[in-house]
């Protein structure tokens, strides 16, 4: 596998009618450069990429485009319901100033993994940007099969996979089979299996509770890539404390605005953007904001 390190999904400030802040952008931007992160990817799921319209996602892309400069890369999510869509989704984000494109499955219908391969392959072949697989079965309603992940890794404009599947002994699976794919990034996208998936060779890490706090993330992308087991199991309890308070509140309020609130409370506390909900996600439970206040805690 080929190292990375942390890839931050990032989230996109907004006022409650959905119309970006482009300051708060550039700040939360900022933010997890200054703490380490190797990448920014928008328009992702952190990102609400699925929510804003393309030309909303243009500009989101170019104003972070210009922020990072070419300092780190910047990916770019471009979900869509079909391969057009997703396509010419694909060409804005490369118009707009992105490095690699992320592909997940299309929406609404069910397709077979034959399907699948058969679409990623079409948009691999005429993607102008190299694409990384974003496996992510709660939303997609597919979960990539190893022999497919396997045989896509084989194109030479596919470069990675985003696994948010949480099947470890999949991932593992995975890391085997592509363990001579030199250039290849295999990323965990699950809080919980980030040490240990590191430490078996995983190119690096893209979770969105690095909104939380960014430091123990990229300190354990260090620990475990350079062999330090103890201090890496340290930090991988910490992360379980923080994920332990979002789990909770999911199983209190399932709603994906439960963990938009949190976040949302947490990044206006530390100064770094005014607000991330909508008008529809409503006000922010107090309950949700003690949690969230309890998060910030865990270092």
């Amino acid at each position: 596998m080929k190292p990375f390190g942390v890839l931050c999904p990032i989230v996109t400030p907004c006022n409650r009618a959905g119309e970006i802040d482009f300051d708060g952008l550039v700040s939360v931007t900022q933010y997890m450069l200054d703490h380490g992160c190797a990448g920014i990817f928008v328009a992702g799921s952190t990102g609400r990429g699925p929510w804003f319209s393309l030309d909303t996602k243009i500009k989101i892309c170019r104003r972070v485009r210009d922020q990072v400069g070419e300092k780190v890369p910047v990916f770019a999510g471009c979900a869509g319901s079909g391969l057009v869509d997703m396509l010419e989704n694909a060409k804005a984000m490369k118009d707009a100033g992105s490095d690699v494109i992320v592909l997940t499955a299309p929406g609404y219908f069910n397709y077979s993994q034959s399907e699948i391969e058969s679409i990623f392959l079409q948009f691999a072949d005429q993607s102008q940007l190299p694409v990384l697989m974003y496996d992510i079965p709660v939303f997609a309603g597919i979960k990539l099969s190893t022999d497919v992940v396997s045989r896509l890794a084989n194109h030479e404009n596919i470069i990675g996979l985003k696994d948010s599947s949480a099947d470890y002994d999949r991932f593992l699976e995975i890391i085997s089979l592509l363990k001579d794919h030199s250039d290849f990034h295999l990323f965990q996208g699950k809080e919980n299996l980030l040490g240990q998936s590191i430490e078996r060779g995983a190119s690096g890490l893209v979770v969105s509770l690095l909104h939380i706090n960014p430091k123990p993330y990229v300190d354990l992308y260090k620990a475990a890539s350079s062999g330090d087991q103890t201090r890496a199991n340290e930090l991988q309890t910490t992360i379980v404390g923080m994920m332990d308070i979002v789990v909770k509140s999911f199983e209190r309020r399932p709603e994906i605005s439960t963990l938009f609130h949190l976040f949302n409370v947490i990044l206006k506390q530390r100064g770094i953007c005014e607000n991330i909900v909508l008008e529809h996600e409503g006000p922010c439970p107090d309950w949700i904001e003690i949690e969230a206040k309890k998060a910030m805690q865990i270092t």
